[in-house]
């Protein structure tokens, strides 16, 4: 077993540019005057399109960058207009074990989030009625405090590996469904933190549904870090990903 602090590593060095593909493609809203740097991909045919909003973890910026362009454009040919937001645009990059940081860049980071759904809610080619939100660790945290603090604007959230803040329990009641994703043996972001949610959400009787994969670790679906990367229950989380979106953001679920 690797220990925490060679898997930490692990995750810096392998910040990736491989060149940007066609679909993939860079565009830039506007949060507080000031720039965001965002790429999406786009379904084929005639829209209005569900939307899919892509929040990364921390670390280095463009890290994984080959992973998200891959993962954006299997959601935008299963149907979703896709966007990946790059909330580092006015930070900088939010450094893994640096809470102290990631609590002061937190409102600015939320913020480039609520702005980009507002340029989306503009764009002919989306139904932003059917919105939802898929983050990774750092991301998913985004994503979950964006729920409680703005349940009306988003039909389902898919969280891999990340957590709610306590100070936001008492907001789970309204919060729209949730997807929970957890590796079991996870050293970044305890895997109570999964149970815990799960166990707010299950109180409060909203609708969600929670996986753990008993031997994975942080980023077990990222061929980028080699090191963690589980196959089998990659393959497993993105299969209950898109029906967990089918179900919210395609089918009649509320």
């Amino acid at each position: 077993m690797r220990t925490l602090a060679a898997a930490v590593a692990l995750l810096l060095a392998m910040a990736v540019g491989s060149p940007c593909r066609a679909d993939w493609t860079p565009g830039q809203f506007q949060s507080d005057g000031k720039p965001v740097e965002e790429n999406h991909c786009v379904p084929s045919g005639a829209g209005p399109f569900p939307v899919v909003i892509m929040l990364h973890g921390a670390g280095p910026r463009d890290w994984g960058q080959e992973d998200f362009e891959d993962i954006c454009t299997r959601l935008a040919e299963h149907g979703y207009y896709t966007e990946f937001i790059e909330y580092y645009s006015q930070t900088g990059p939010a450094a893994v074990g640096d809470v102290a940081g990631m609590q002061r860049d937190f409102p600015t980071w939320l913020n480039e989030v609520h702005s980009g759904i507002a340029a989306l809610k503009k764009n002919p080619s989306v139904n932003s009625s059917k919105l939802g939100l898929m983050g990774y660790s750092l991301g998913a945290y985004l994503s979950l405090t964006y729920g409680a603090s703005y349940p009306d604007e988003l039909a389902a959230i898919v969280e891999y590996y990340g957590g709610l803040p306590p100070a936001l329990y008492p907001r789970v009641a309204t919060m729209p469904p949730v997807l929970i994703l957890h590796g079991g043996i996870d050293r970044l972001v305890p895997v109570s933190q999964a149970r815990d949610l799960d166990a707010e959400l299950t109180n409060a009787n909203r609708p969600h549904h929670m996986k753990i994969y008993l031997d994975a670790d942080h980023a077990f679906n990222f061929p980028s870090a080699p090191a963690l990367y589980q196959p089998s229950d990659a393959h497993d989380a993105w299969d209950r990903s898109l029906k967990f979106f089918d179900t919210y953001l395609k089918g009649a679920a509320n």
